[in-house]
């Protein structure tokens, strides 16, 4: 398969696999996501914050959106490009305040200045083209708003991985992967944007550029999966 970011082709690819999305990410992850997930909440908790909009951005399944009911925001928007996911979205969680969007973050459907958080788990690599999404997300974020991203990243070095790591990463979970999901290429994919996507400090040095400053990263497994937490100047 050749490695793209064609938001048709990733739209559409979240679409096949949002059954099983939640059970493989829980089962591969050793179930760490949900706890990085809740450890995420719980720093933004401790910069006593008003979170009153918030935005939840390539939001999937809703795993981050459910966890940012513990800020008590007014609204969340949960944004994502698979329709699918989105469904899972809106039974998840089941409240008033969470309204789904289908949208791609290239072209957020919101005024200036409107959201206190944009949260992103395990879904910025895969944005088609990173600087305009880091510009258009900066444009919605209000002034000193937050940008907390969860992500796999490219290890700087092969060094970092673990051999047995190494082995099941780049051979059994797209094994895996594929054979519950019923996918061809879907954990293909997943192996391909993590070696396709930029370093962390890389990272934080374009969303620096895009007008972010950071003021927290945390290293949550082995030199691939950072959260790193940003503020709007």
């Amino acid at each position: 398969m050749k490695f793209t970011k064609n938001r048709q082709f990733v739209g559409k690819m979240f679409d096949e696999i949002s059954p099983t999305y939640d059970t493989l990410n829980h089962f591969m992850s050793g179930f760490q996501d949900i706890r990085w997930r809740k450890k995420a909440v719980k720093y933004l908790l401790s910069l006593n914050r008003l979170y009153k909009n918030i935005l939840d951005l390539a939001s999937g399944s809703g795993d981050f959106g459910k966890e940012f009911l513990k800020l008590k925001p007014r609204r969340i928007y949960s944004v994502d490009i698979s329709l699918e996911m989105l469904k899972i979205n809106r039974q998840k969680i089941n409240n008033n305040i969470n309204h789904q969007i289908k949208a791609d973050s290239e072209n957020l459907p919101f005024v200036n200045n409107c959201f206190d958080l944009c949260g992103i788990a395990f879904g910025i690599r895969n944005f088609e083209n990173l600087d305009k999404c880091l510009k258009e997300i900066h444009r919605v974020l209000n002034d000193n708003g937050i940008l907390f991203v969860i992500e796999m990243f490219k290890p700087h070095s092969d060094r970092l991985f673990d051999k047995s790591f190494k082995f099941y990463f780049e051979k059994l979970i797209p094994k895996l992967g594929n054979s519950v999901s019923k996918s061809k290429y879907a954990y293909d994919y997943l192996c391909d944007s993590v070696d396709n996507f930029l370093p962390v400090d890389n990272f934080i040095s374009l969303a620096q550029d895009s007008g972010f400053t950071l003021i927290r990263k945390v290293n949550n497994f082995s030199g691939i999966v950072y959260s790193v937490c940003l503020v709007k100047e």
